[in-house]
């Protein structure tokens, strides 16, 4: 005989607490939300309504890709990045919350400017920051990534989100399909780039190592490869007092102020803290003079 709504939640939240997946209640709830195409609370008020065959074998199937480790994001399908509901596959990172943070200081800066701005979003996957930072700003985004699944993906996610007009999809190889007219005239560079070293990689969770794309998270130099690539190469492309912001590594904050230094064309650089504690955003202005 089929089990209920509240039967199968309680069975899949036993199998979550037994292979240690945490929060085991939320991930039962999204999960047979996904498979029987109801809100959360749907689940309760018709707790007692009982399941198909096809909607039994699914969630059971599902329950084992997420007791093997595999992210619930790449379950579902999607996820939420500041208030915008994204699509996400094994192509592209899953946005995180800390990322907010790096696009929370993108606004702010520009909170008060009214003329059009041009932004870089160096190494776009989901679409994520570039969508955020258009759908918050006065602007027009560059996104660039050297993975063509990963723009089709961002593509798809601008367009779900109404904002596709306002965002060009670059497959390129850091900067070197975009523009050269540009040079000097873009307002904002801001990524969040591969920066794990080789060394911590074998100490990241499991569902990271074995399921989120090693080319977005893998970087050489101590993880600071691409880091210090974008600041030497884009400094070309801002325009004098326009913004750099980089998400970085717990403890390559100083690092990275030091690359920004030598590079010796900014100032007011500034570190900003993620909301626990750790040092994770570099912001600094390209010299008016």
């Amino acid at each position: 005989m089929n089990q209920t709504y509240l039967q199968s939640l309680r069975k899949a939240k036993q199998i979550f607490k037994k292979s240690k997946v945490s929060s085991p209640g939320v991930n039962a709830e999204l999960l047979l939300s996904h498979v029987v195409k109801k809100p959360k609370v749907e689940l309760y008020l018709n707790g007692n309504q009982f399941l198909t065959k096809n909607q039994e074998q699914k969630y059971k199937k599902l329950i084992q890709e997420r007791v093997r480790g595999k992210p619930l994001q790449y379950i579902l399908g999607e996820t939420e990045f500041y208030g915008l509901k994204l699509k996400v596959d094994k192509n592209v990172l899953i946005p995180r919350p800390e990322t907010e943070i790096l696009v929370e200081n993108v606004i702010n800066f520009f909170k008060d400017r009214s003329e059009k701005l041009q932004i870089v979003d160096w190494g776009a996957g989901s679409g994520n920051i570039a969508i955020a930072l258009a759908k918050n700003l006065n602007c027009f985004v560059y996104a660039l990534d050297v993975s063509q699944p990963a723009l089709k993906l961002a593509r798809k996610n601008a367009l779900s989100n109404k904002i596709a007009k306002k965002i060009k999809f670059l497959r390129s190889d850091g900067f070197k399909k975009l523009d050269k007219k540009l040079e000097g005239k873009i307002d904002a560079i801001v990524s969040n780039p591969p920066y794990v070293r080789k060394s911590d990689f074998k100490t990241l969770p499991q569902e990271i190592k074995k399921f989120e794309p090693k080319v977005a998270l893998l970087s050489k130099k101590n993880g600071l490869f691409y880091l210090q690539q974008i600041i030497e190469q884009g400094k070309h492309f801002l325009s004098k007092g326009g913004l750099i912001t980089l998400e970085v590594a717990l403890g390559q904050a100083k690092k990275v102020v030091k690359l920004i230094e030598r590079a010796d064309n900014f100032e007011k650089i500034q570190i900003k803290k993620d909301l626990a504690g750790i040092e994770r955003v570099v912001l600094a202005q390209r010299k008016k003079s």
